[in-house]
């Protein structure tokens, strides 16, 4: 694997924080504690669709273990995927600011009983009754 990419650095105190949340809560998800976020940037980059669903359920574990759906967002920003798509693909930062915050709605719709179906279909109105 050391032909790939490595994952960028951290710029900030809060992004390091941020990043080893987002690690943490990743090796609880995969099950695989020994593992670093280079490694994690390395194998999840590789596929789009597993690193979003990675996020999904790294989503799902940051309001379980009781953070905020705002800290939520700041550790998903960190993930392999929002970081590649930013720094590699050149995704605008706003572009994937909204992807966190969809992420973490979806985990917080999910951890209510509220999944919404996509698509919904329009109230009935008075004319149709």
């Amino acid at each position: 694997m050391s032909d790939l990419p490595k994952p960028p650095d951290t710029r900030t105190e809060a992004a390091k924080a941020a990043r080893e949340s987002y690690l943490e809560l990743a090796r609880r998800v995969i099950g695989e504690p020994t593992i670093d976020y280079t490694q994690l940037y390395q194998r999840f980059i590789q596929n789009e669709w597993s690193a979003i669903k990675l996020d999904d359920e790294v989503s799902l574990a940051a309001l379980k273990s009781g953070k905020s759906p705002k800290d939520a967002c700041i550790t998903l920003l960190q993930s392999p995927y929002v970081q590649h798509q930013v720094y590699v693909k050149e995704v605008l930062r706003a572009t994937m600011t909204r992807y966190a915050k969809a992420t973490v709605q979806e985990a917080l719709n999910q951890l209510k009983g509220r999944r919404q179906p996509r698509i919904q279909k329009p109230p009935e109105s008075e004319v149709e009754r």
